[in-house]
């Protein structure tokens, strides 16, 4: 096929590392890997573009752009990366409803809840008019399968599980050897978690862990916390870790996506809680690697992370709760072991952004096949 294809909520090359800018890029490249030729028709960012006026004309640039692009490019249809009510997909619905393009979007949601206040009407009535004008819909998310059942028949909603480049993500024992020589920390009973340190849920996440080891660390002198990113909110972070962990954690940084297999083959366990994660990419990439994980329920980390076989997953806010799973995990070597072997057959089997993709795709010719004829 050749695909026209439109992050509308982040490009591809944004300067914001996110789950959003990862899993866009995979995307891009999954559909190159099997083939497809494919090409970004236009680059406006739809984040919160109902609230911002500056931006109403350059998005009318880009749909007239866009629309001269389609009709030199000729593409065989249109997919639309994410969509929801603060970053509602206005492009796509309008250039491939245009052009009589087979409509696609991938990660999409819908939440009644948003009609009912000023700030989001706007957004969640543009996020409903392009949800119903999509040929199909790819959720990746079991949550908001159940919520575009309110709005669409079944038919035009599939569910394709969350994958990650599991070929990125080796579990090598002789990398963690060297990587916790490099590190000082060949006898220390390693906690990893990660997270860009902005202020909200991210960086309270690592406060939360940070809080958690605290409490361990009197019973396990040996525990020893790495902690990797980096943000605005990493000033606070530290204070509280020399505060709390006092010679028992590291802070790494922020470490490129393809370097980061390396610090999790370091680690023993990661830990995240994920308030409001959406999914966590790094739940699929640190058990990709062996390391069992520790999460709570909150949101998104139960459809990636299975618990009592890969990880524990505990209560959300419950100090007490997440202290007893993180410390039954480094304390117990034979069921952390079982849980690594387990958690990185489950990704390969179940998580793998080739196979997952694949299918998709797969339904996109079909659609695209039935449309020419």
């Amino acid at each position: 096929m050749r695909i026209a294809f439109y992050p509308s909520y982040r490009a591809v090359n944004h300067d914001r590392s996110s789950g959003l800018v990862s899993i866009a890029g995979d995307v891009h490249n999954a559909m190159q890997a099997e083939g497809h030729e494919v090409f970004i028709p236009v680059r406006q960012s739809m984040e919160w573009i109902y609230l911002r006026p500056q931006a109403w004309l350059t998005t009318l640039r880009e749909i007239r752009r866009g629309d001269t692009t389609l009709k030199t490019e000729r593409p065989d249809c249109w997919l639309t990366y994410h969509t929801y009510y603060r970053g509602p997909d206005l492009i796509g619905q309008v250039l491939s409803g245009r052009n009589r393009l087979p409509y696609f979007i991938l990660e999409a949601s819908y939440a009644t809840k948003y009609r009912k206040r000023l700030k989001t009407w706007v957004g969640f009535h543009l996020n409903r008019r392009a949800l119903l004008r999509a040929d199909m819909i790819f959720v990746n998310k079991l949550r908001d399968v159940e919520n575009l059942r309110r709005l669409l028949p079944e038919e035009r909603i599939t569910y394709i599980r969350p994958g990650i480049r599991t070929q990125a993500f080796p579990s090598d024992p002789a990398l963690r050897e060297s990587m916790r020589a490099k590190l000082g920390l060949q006898d220390k009973r390693l906690v990893v978690t990660a997270a860009m340190m902005r202020p909200g849920v991210k960086e309270e996440g690592i406060a939360f862990v940070i809080k958690v080891c605290a409490e361990l660390l009197p019973g396990m002198g040996d525990l020893h916390l790495l902690i990797v990113g980096d943000g605005p909110g990493r000033a606070r972070l530290e204070e509280q870790a020399r505060r709390l962990l006092p010679g028992a954690h590291t802070f790494a940084g922020r470490i490129p996506a393809a370097e980061m297999y390396t610090v999790y083959n370091a680690g023993d366990v990661f830990a995240f809680p994920g308030i409001n994660e959406s999914l966590g990419m790094v739940y699929l990439e640190a058990q990709c690697c062996g390391l069992p994980v520790v999460a709570t329920s909150h949101d998104g980390a139960p459809e990636v992370v299975a618990d009592e076989e890969s990880g524990l997953i505990v209560p959300p806010f419950s100090v007490t709760d997440f202290a007893g799973a993180l410390f039954t995990l480094l304390t117990d070597t034979e069921l952390r072991s079982r849980f690594s072997r387990q958690a990185r057959e489950r990704i390969l089997g179940q998580h793998d952004m080739g196979s997952n993709y694949h299918a998709m795709f797969t339904i996109m010719e079909k659609i695209c096949a039935r449309r020419r004829s």
